[in-house]
């Protein structure tokens, strides 16, 4: 749930609104406060702001809409008249509306603002060149096509991949990657690599390296072949 400041909000007609918006979207949180209030505040309480520019008084709601900019509350401003009274409009944290606007407007309004302003997510992924790891996913892709791997594949090439240029041994890799689950010995390594080369390397592609006489590396980014 969204918790939307409501500033100047104390008139019939922009009641009517807030009602409306309300009853749009139930996941969003509407809170009144005073046109004073300070930005900081703001910014500790919620996600988004509305401002209904004449109930703002004298002062106007360019103050109040900059304010809440500046400490990266998205905002929406409700304008009775087609001016922008002293408002940036260009900056990404602001979006406006004239009256008559409906409840649907404000909400895809606020909704742009805030999309603008979203933190945005990192993806927690290994990428080696064309080679894209998914680590939330358990997905591996090749130049966009995913590769179907095992769950032993993929966890090896997860290992070797997050460790990339660093050669491991067959009994290394044994204890980190099956732990005390497998048999066959260090035999089972290098089938499971084996079947690994074949499903991601190509022409252009040679991700794995054996080390003669030790185990294997996977190989590091811009490393000649």
């Amino acid at each position: 749930m969204s918790s939307i400041a409501l500033l100047g909000f104390d008139d019939t007609e922009s009641e009517r609104l807030a009602a409306g918006l309300g009853a749009l979207e139930s996941s969003l949180n509407l809170r009144k406060f005073t046109p004073d209030t300070s930005k900081e505040e703001l910014a500790s309480n919620v996600e988004g702001a509305l401002i209904w520019g004449s109930g703002t008084g004298l002062a106007g709601p360019s103050g109040i809409a900059h304010a809440a900019a500046d400490a990266g509350v998205p905002v929406v401003v409700v304008l009775q008249t087609v001016s922008l009274e002293g408002i940036e409009a260009t900056r990404q944290e602001i979006e406006v509306c004239f009256l008559p606007c409906s409840p649907e407007e404000v909400r895809i309004r606020l909704d742009l603002a805030m999309a603008r302003n979203a933190p945005e997510e990192k993806q927690n992924n290994i990428v080696h060149g064309d080679l894209v790891i998914d680590l939330d996913r358990y997905e591996v892709t090749l130049r966009g096509r995913k590769v179907d791997l095992t769950y032993k594949e993929y966890e090896l090439l997860k290992y070797l991949s997050s460790n990339p240029g660093r050669v491991f041994s067959r009994e290394s890799l044994l204890r980190s990657v099956w732990e005390y689950d497998y048999f066959g010995g260090t035999r089972t390594v290098d089938v499971h690599i084996r079947r690994l080369r074949s499903k991601i390397d190509d022409v252009s592609n040679n991700f794995i390296e054996t080390q003669w006489n030790v185990g294997y590396r996977f190989r590091s980014l811009g490393e000649p072949t």
